[in-house]
């Protein structure tokens, strides 16, 4: 009797586990993202994202380009009024990333499920980004100067970055909710890449021979931007057309009330539990920031060194060909190896160009040849530029890593506060840059006057120019090599869960 109910409870126990995988199996095949229930990425959906990028670019290139002219030439701010209102719009660039990118991933947990989570914010952006930029341009002029103008700048310049902002946190979000593996990681990031290159590419092209046919004044620059303005917003448009939300564990309703509040606690810690994320971070500051104190050297190095600015145009031309041969490569390569792998080559190859122009530039004295150091600057800096074309697949990492976790994929929050890391990369090294080329003596007086400036301070700016990239190379290379935990048992855990094949870690950890 004994031995008949204790066969029993193995019947009824052996009879538990096969109704229960059979429920998991039946819930794994009824599973939308399950990779065999996935259509592959059509060509018109790498386009259509390549398109944001582009379409950002024109919008608001007007603005990174010409701004400074247009307020202090055309529209004659008064300098410490136009030093306020820098300050603060910079501050709302600053606080305006993440914010945006909080209230996206609140939005979505109170939303009805199936809804797209970021496509109705590009949609949404379209009016905005048009009125503030078009506004910038045109308006402020008509009111007659003074504090009305003032009071108009200031206004649509905010306006028009709340639109930016609304779009650009939405497009680099949506990255992950478009992608499932690497390889289509890689292709968007190749796609925003080429788009970013090619509408900055377009806007520095065009908005010269605009404001020249229209007349180099406030009226030229207002109906330049009419032209320029609109046909970014319809790039905009076509991005949002010819996207779409395919991840569904990125689209996947919130149930849990929680995920509806701004919780501070699990914001900071993106941080502390993210590894991932943290590298990103941290090699989004050395990249925007380091490399920027070489780079802003760049007119320094070819109009006082070389001796013709000009050059730096078939410097920059030469490293954008490298840059789009290498995006247009990445896709294939992912499928040997992962987007981590190809980054570290990247910078090492750069850190290694930099290092032996580097060493060149000591065995001549300090005096290059100005073609070689313009070949092989090129070179490198085209190397290391990809670590930032190839970095918006790893945030889709960051984020699946973030739901793995902590149950919560964020990935407003997280994409906003990535891209506040590399704001903060930029305006720090924009004003350090400043009392760098003071502090090795360059004197502008000199240069008006047609002299050279002084021997120490050429050697100044050569060594500036390159180490500067060499030491942003090897901080990111430590973030990937050290800090970037994705890789191992860890990935494939990461993947199997991905598949249904797996528990995340927060699942285990209830």
């Amino acid at each position: 009797m004994e031995e008949h109910g204790h066969g029993g409870f193995e019947v009824m126990k052996h009879q538990r586990l096969i109704n229960f995988y059979l429920k998991e199996e039946k819930q794994y095949m009824s599973n939308p993202n399950n990779a065999s229930h996935i259509k592959p990425l059509k060509w018109y959906n790498v386009f259509g994202y390549g398109c944001g990028d582009a379409g950002g670019c024109i919008t608001v290139g007007m603005i990174w380009a010409f701004m400074t002219r247009y307020l202090q030439v055309h529209l004659a701010v008064n300098p410490a009024i136009l030093a306020t209102i820098l300050l603060i719009w910079n501050v709302w660039d600053t606080v305006n990333d993440p914010l945006m990118g909080t209230i996206m991933d609140i939005v979505f947990a109170k939303s009805k499920k199936g809804k797209d989570k970021f496509r109705p914010w590009i949609l949404a952006s379209i009016p905005v980004l048009l009125f503030g930029t078009v506004g910038f341009f045109f308006i402020p002029s008509r009111m007659g100067g003074g504090m009305p103008m003032v009071i108009a700048l200031f206004c649509l310049k905010i306006v028009s970055e709340a639109g930016y902002t609304m779009m650009n946190i939405a497009m680099g979000s949506l990255l992950g909710a478009m992608s499932t593996n690497d390889t289509e990681r890689a292709t968007l990031s190749s796609a925003r890449g080429m788009g970013s290159t090619l509408g900055n590419a377009l806007t520095g092209i065009l908005v010269p021979q605009l404001i020249s046919h229209f007349g180099d004044n406030a009226e030229g620059f207002g109906y330049a931007a009419l032209v320029v303005v609109p046909l970014g917003v319809i790039i905009v448009f076509m991005h949002y057309m010819l996207t779409v939300e395919r991840n569904s564990t990125a689209q996947q309703e919130k149930s849990d009330n929680a995920q509806t509040k701004l919780n501070l606690k699990d914001i900071w810690g993106i941080f502390g539990k993210n590894r991932a994320f943290l590298a990103l971070v941290i090699h989004s500051i050395a990249i925007n920031g380091v490399q920027a104190l070489g780079t802003g050297m760049a007119s320094y190095m070819y109009a006082d060194v070389l001796g013709d600015i000009g050059l730096q145009s078939s410097a920059s031309g030469l490293s954008t060909v490298i840059q789009v041969v290498i995006l247009i490569s990445a896709p294939i390569l992912t499928r040997k190896w992962n987007m981590v792998s190809i980054i570290r080559f990247c910078l090492a190859g750069g850190i290694c160009v930099d290092a032996g122009l580097l060493a060149y530039m000591f065995m001549t004295g300090w005096a290059p040849n100005a073609w070689i150091y313009v070949i092989v600057y090129s070179i490198g800096a085209g190397l290391v530029v990809m670590s930032v074309q190839m970095q918006w697949g790893l945030v889709a990492e960051a984020i699946d890593y973030n739901e793995y976790r902590t149950g919560k994929r964020s990935e407003g929050t997280i994409y906003g506060f990535f891209s506040l890391s590399r704001r903060l990369g930029s305006t720090l090294s924009g004003s350090i840059t400043v009392l760098l080329i003071a502090a090795i003596g360059y004197d502008p007086a000199l240069t008006d006057q047609g002299i050279s400036q002084a021997a120490s301070t050429i050697i100044g700016i050569e060594a500036c120019n390159v180490a500067f990239p060499i030491l942003a190379a090897l901080l990111s290379f430590c973030c990937f090599t050290f800090v970037w935990n994705l890789k191992g048992d860890l990935s494939k855990k990461i993947q199997a869960w991905k598949e249904g094949n797996g528990p995340a870690e927060y699942e285990l950890n209830k």
